[in-house]
């Protein structure tokens, strides 16, 4: 009959109580075992590698939200100490208000655009990593708020706070107000554009027909959402200018 060879009869004569058979048995048992305890290891780094990316997705969409909040809470109550000490702005010309520089990693505005749903943010100066997770950044390059030029500002689309989450909902009309210690900005919406990271001329400035800077405001941020391929921009020009008499705080 076919099947398995029957094992030599010397075999059994010497004692071989196990036998051919049995061993062969035993070599698919333990084949099994490993197999079973191979799955069992690679089911394991699965849920492993699956629960890091969960906290990865939860810090990044919560976690960061929750760091931006105390930055802003410290960025705030440092405004409140600034400007409760100042003194009154000299002028009653808002045109003859000079604005105070910061230094990198200070509070130097509060930025609040209403169709946005923006309230209140508290502009950083400078746009390193670490000043971006705490709010909207100052581009030290460009001038101050309600200066002749180009008030350039960015911030994170997504995670952080997501400041400029809807930015992309600004359109031609809608206002954004920035206020300092002094003065309070509006600017008014004129256009927006994609452009690529590299297109950093969005924040040169504008002048106007007679040769003269345009004060003017470049909102940037990463475009689409969830992505740094490019990055979305929103222009605006300064429409209305009033002094700050303390009714407006931090």
């Amino acid at each position: 009959m076919a099947g398995r060879p029957e094992p030599p009869e010397e075999g059994v004569a010497a004692g071989n109580r196990v036998g051919w058979r049995d061993d062969l048995d035993l070599a698919a048992g333990c084949s099994e075992v490993m197999v079973r305890r191979l799955l069992r290891g690679t089911g394991w780094t699965f849920i492993g590698m699956g629960s890091f990316v969960l906290y990865f997705l939860v810090y990044q969409l919560v976690g960061t939200n929750a760091v931006t909040s105390r930055g802003q809470s410290e960025l705030r109550n440092e405004l409140q100490r600034e400007w409760s000490a100042a003194p009154a702005p000299a002028s009653k010309d808002p045109k003859k208000i000079a604005p105070r520089r910061v230094a990198a990693g200070k509070a130097l505005a509060v930025l609040d655009i209403p169709k946005i749903q923006l309230d209140n943010k508290v502009v950083i100066e400078g746009v390193g990593r670490d000043d971006l997770r705490k709010g909207p950044g100052h581009v030290p390059s460009t001038v101050l708020p309600g200066q002749d030029g180009a008030f350039g500002v960015s911030g994170h689309r997504t995670t952080y706070g997501a400041p400029f989450y809807r930015l992309n909902e600004l359109a031609k009309g809608d206002t954004i107000t920035v206020v300092t210690r002094e003065a309070i900005y509006t600017y008014t919406v004129t256009r927006q554009a994609i452009v690529r990271p590299t297109d950093t001329q969005v924040l040169d400035n504008v002048r106007r027909p007679d040769g003269k800077l345009k004060a003017t405001i470049t909102l940037t941020t990463c475009h689409p959402r969830y992505s740094a391929r490019q990055r979305l921009v929103v222009f605006g020009d300064l429409s209305f200018t009033s002094i700050n008499t303390g009714k407006v705080a931090a």
